[in-house]
């Protein structure tokens, strides 16, 4: 839990070593072993890359391109996940 704390004072200072300390935890396993929380810390990625994408107005191709996994992530972690084809379906018929 220290370890999180840790990680959690870095999004003041940079929103992007936040990010990546995160991931990085995650992936190690050093922090978030119940999958509510793991859902929540993806769900903070999510939060705080499209904050310094939309808000903070930052780009660049890496901060895209994190953008964009971790959408496919948050996604994935929801419980969402379909083929390819049953997505286009339902982006149609959310446009219709």
């Amino acid at each position: 839990m220290e370890r999180l704390r840790i990680t959690l004072r870095r999004k003041k200072e940079d929103p992007l070593d936040y990010v990546k300390d995160l991931a990085e935890a995650l992936i190690e396993g050093r922090v978030i072993r119940e999958d509510v929380l793991f859902r929540d810390a993806v769900n903070e990625i999510y939060t705080t890359l499209r904050d310094v994408l939309f808000k903070e107005k930052r780009s660049g191709e890496n901060i895209i391109r994190a953008y964009e996994l971790a959408v496919i992530l948050r996604y994935l972690v929801q419980g969402g996940v379909k083929t390819s084809r049953e997505i286009l379906e339902e982006l149609v018929q959310t446009l219709e």
